[in-house]
């Protein structure tokens, strides 16, 4: 089988490449789950909370400490539930839906605590 054969098609990229092409189909194995697991770390702790952060900026209003917080989270699981992981089981989806609110949580009000209150 050459290297163009291994992913119907496509080139044989190792498992990190074939993890972040949206062409490849993501299979479930320990290190597909372990790379949806940092990235949406990633997007607990980073991604949301800096798109609040724009949008209250851009659009001139400051956010209070809970529904930042609570903005975090519903975004977060919108995310997760509705365009990430959309194939859970529903064991998976309570376990998810917890971890991920809970970091969403605290991720939050981290990042408002650190940065939100002094940027805007």
């Amino acid at each position: 089988m050459g290297p163009m054969e291994h992913h119907g098609g496509l080139p044989d990229t190792g498992k990190l490449g074939a993890a972040f092409d949206p062409r490849t189909r993501i299979y479930r194995d320990p290190f597909n789950e372990l790379v949806v697991f940092v990235i949406s770390a990633v997007g607990a702790g980073v991604l949301v909370p800096t798109v609040l952060t724009v949008l209250s900026a851009i659009l001139g209003f400051k956010l209070a400490f809970i529904p930042f917080v609570l903005l975090s989270v519903v975004l977060e699981l919108g995310l997760i539930f509705g365009h990430l992981r959309p194939a859970m089981k529903p064991h998976e989806r309570l376990a998810w839906a917890l971890l991920w609110g809970l970091s969403a949580a605290l991720l939050g009000a981290a990042f408002w605590e650190l940065t939100y209150i002094q940027l805007i």
